[in-house]
């Protein structure tokens, strides 16, 4: 009863009168085929309703009423009183096939096309459903004027019915001709090569369809709908067909020039061009500058689809960068506060905060594989980086961990990455910006080390799913996305710190702040008290300055062993998405989401420190006992989840929505850590100075993640 049924609350189970529907006495018949038809769906062929009533009745209340609440308003209510001869209940008997010349043996057709066999129950659903595969099996083979008519006999007295099916095959049909319209700059062959059928060829729908999906994967049109894309023309004399596609070219560049000034992020200026349809020949190019205090940053990459016109996708980046990291304001600057005290909470030498010099390069190519949306490629990339600590905490972490199997500083000065990754991807979803279905899988695995020329030696295989497919109700889509990663390092060193994953934010967990899940690890290290006298006050000496013979006095200070909290990043990470995208109006989408994920360090042996700095700290605190690596804070690699609702704008010049979200983070840390205690009383003079030494470096520190968050942002999650 889809027309006339009443709604409540559940879905037409209770208080259907508050949502009630108006009865429409015209569309009573519509809604009696409707319960006909789902009969015979269901093997009752023989069911049909026999009658209907009718009774008005007056009610008290409107067409909104609330629970409990009489209503003296007069109104009017409709009961339908629906009489059903259901029969019996049919299963299929025999199947005979009239005019079929294509197949030698149609028999084998019925089970996967129809998902009938003997026996089985005879649904009018699943013959609807064969009926729309015939014609597509058909199709491939350029029949594409068959049709397929059913005849029904039940055999009487009994649950049994023969099913017979005269086939029209018509004509084989070839293409004649292949033009294009619409297409100003894009050049013809450009289309044409994505094309799976050419002129001479059988007319397969299948691979005319697929030829769609391929144009509408670039992106440089309109969405392609397969029905309104083409205009084919049939001469039945000749056996053949003419196809004209037309398509509606998208705006292929976007040019960008931004810039700003914020107490945060300082002051910053941009530039980007890029192109997806370069000289219309299919190329993309793009240009990217920005300067500021934050970034500096130049990038230029090319790529090139079909290299000496053969299906080979090549190209090139270049790029030069510097990057000044700010832990505490780069969770500010993409949740929209100043987060910088409730990060100073942590204290400022806790947080982990360089600078970064790179330049490098990356060359590639890749190749389908024959008449599949498979592609195997390759890639090689050499970078030099030069890395530069401002906090106790980067210090003592980039400094002595060991990925170089060099101790101090001078491990962070020349560091060279010469990377090979072979890769497999598949992908049919069919469109890059504004998906509705398919979906895509990308394996990959990198590999660098000193063999290819670097000093950095790792392994990271990558996993990328993403799926997508029409939703509950028509322009609705649903999309899934996971991703898998793991990096090591091999041959006695560990994975770069800066290499390591970090998660949070609008590209994996929406909920969270931007690099904000990370694990959280202590380090062995050192530090300095001051040496206090019994009443709490500094304990001096006395000392003579060699150049003026000026005396002076100085706090006295002594070394303590102690840990240095990090965050070092994980070398496991999982995230799966979820989105349920609705079209409110023309570019505008409302998105709700969920996303989870998990960021650890499942190899511990990758928190190793540099061997010498762990002998000399033990050396000069023996009863300390450091291992020889970070100790990990328990609880701070917990799975993080978040959900909420999202509004996509699509910006045809970015290509790229605007996206504003509001989250809610049901799975999230909120705790005290507490830091390793390696220093007892017996390191030091008195009291005073232990219990000093205990309230800087042994005080639990507060570590809590935010429930909510607002944001506003460009891109897309996947």
């Amino acid at each position: 009863m889809k027309n006339l049924h009443p709604i409540g609350i559940p879905h037409s189970i209770l208080l259907e009168n508050i949502f009630s529907r108006t009865y429409d006495s015209t569309k009573l018949e519509e809604d009696q085929q409707r319960i006909q038809q789902f009969y015979q769906d269901n093997g009752y062929f023989t069911a049909h309703t026999t009658g209907a009533k009718v009774n008005i009745v007056d009610v008290g209340g409107g067409k909104f009423r609330l629970p409990l609440i009489k209503s003296t308003k007069i109104g009017k209510a409709a009961n339908i009183e629906i009489t059903v001869e259901e029969g019996r209940r049919y299963h299929l008997n025999n199947i005979n096939f009239v005019g079929v010349k294509l197949f030698r043996t149609p028999d084998t057709l019925m089970r996967p096309v129809f998902q009938m066999s003997t026996g089985d129950i005879f649904s009018t659903a699943k013959l609807r459903k064969g009926f729309e595969e015939l014609r597509k099996l058909y199709g491939n083979f350029g029949y594409i004027d068959f049709v397929a008519e059913p005849s029904f006999e039940p055999i009487p007295n009994t649950d049994k019915i023969d099913l017979t099916l005269t086939f029209d095959e018509g004509k084989q049909f070839f293409v004649r001709r292949i033009d294009f319209s619409g297409n100003t700059t894009t050049r013809d062959k450009v289309i044409r090569r994505e094309l799976l059928i050419d002129e001479g060829d059988v007319f397969n729908t299948r691979l005319w369809e697929l030829s769609i999906l391929r144009l509408n994967q670039l992106g440089y049109f309109e969405v392609l709908k397969e029905n309104e894309a083409a205009d084919i023309k049939r001469d039945t004399k000749t056996n053949t067909v003419d196809i004209t596609l037309k398509v509606k070219e998208r705006g292929k560049n976007s040019i960008q020039l931004n810039g700003g000034v914020s107490g945060i992020a300082g002051s910053f200026i941009g530039f980007s061009y890029a192109t997806n349809n370069f000289l219309g020949l299919g190329e993309t190019l793009s240009l990217s500058t920005q300067l500021g205090t934050r970034i500096r940053d130049v990038t230029l990459g090319f790529t090139e689809p079909y290299f000496l016109d053969r299906p080979m996708q090549v190209g090139f980046t270049v790029f030069m960068q510097r990057f000044n990291y700010n832990q505490a304001r780069e969770a500010s600057i993409f949740s929209g506060s100043n987060l910088i005290p409730l990060f100073n909470s942590l204290g400022n030498s806790n947080l982990l905060n360089y600078v970064s010099n790179s330049r490098g390069f990356t060359v590639f190519a890749s190749y389908p594989l024959r008449r599949s949306f498979a592609r195997v490629g390759i890639s090689y990339g050499y970078t030099v980086q030069n890395v530069k600590t401002l906090t106790d905490a980067a210090s003592t972490y980039f400094d002595y961990i060991n990925f170089l199997h060099i101790n101090g500083p001078n491990s962070l000065q020349g560091i060279y990455s010469s990377t090979i990754i072979p890769s497999y991807t598949y992908n049919s979803v069919n469109h890059p910006i504004t998906p509705t279905a398919g979906k895509s899988l990308s394996v990959s695995l990198q590999f660098a080390g000193s063999l290819l020329g670097g000093n950095v030696n790792q392994i990271e295989p990558v996993i990328d799913a993403k799926y997508f497919r029409h939703g509950l109700k028509k322009g609705h889509v649903i999309g899934m996305h996971m991703l898998g990663r793991w990096v090591t390092g091999y041959g006695g060193k560990v994975a770069p710190p800066f290499n390591r994953f970090y998660m949070g934010g609008e590209n994996d967990i929406r909920g969270f702040d931007i690099w904000g899940i990370s694990p959280i690890a202590y380090v062995p290290t050192q530090a300095s008290v001051n040496v206090l006298n019994n009443d709490g006050s500094p304990r001096q000496q006395k000392y003579i300055d060699p150049t003026t013979g000026a005396v002076s006095f100085a706090n006295v200070t002594q070394s303590i062993p102690t840990y240095q909290l990090v965050f070092p990043g994980g070398d496991t990470q999982v995230v799966t998405n979820f989105e349920y995208r609705i079209p409110i109006f023309g570019p505008v989408t409302l998105a709700a989401f969920f996303d989870a994920g998990a960021d650890r360090l499942t190899n511990t042996s990758q928190l190793k420190l540099n061997p010498d700095r762990i002998t000399q700290l033990n050396g000069l605190f023996p009863e300390a006992s450091f291992p020889g690596r970070a100790v990990i804070a328990p609880g701070t690699q917990a799975i993080r989840a978040s959900t909420g609702l999202e509004l996509q704008v699509l910006m045809p010049v970015v290509n790229a929505p605007f996206r504003i979200y509001w989250a809610y983070n049901p799975l999230l840390v909120r705790q005290f850590l507490q830091p390793p205690v390696v220093a007892d009383r017996s390191y030091f003079p008195n009291e005073a100075t232990f219990i000093n030494s205990v309230a800087q470096f042994g005080q639990p520190q507060p570590f809590f993640e935010r429930r909510s968050s607002f944001r506003f942002t460009i891109g897309r999650t996947f």
